[in-house]
């Protein structure tokens, strides 16, 4: 793991969350109740995130 990836997280991990959070996007447009796919979608943005420093979360 090169420096760069230890400070903004590997390649891999990065794209996970942007296409966790695209798919989070994707559930929960014009959705007016939290459903369980809603749930689901949150999570894996959840557990993507733990991958990634802090720094490159937002």
């Amino acid at each position: 793991m090169g420096a760069f990836s230890k400070i903004f997280g590997t390649p891999e991990a990065r794209a996970d969350l942007a296409d966790a959070r695209n798919n989070l996007a994707d559930v929960s447009s014009g959705i007016t109740e939290e459903t369980d796919d809603y749930y689901a979608a949150n999570q894996r943005v959840i557990d993507a995130e733990q991958a990634v420093k802090d720094s490159r979360r937002r």
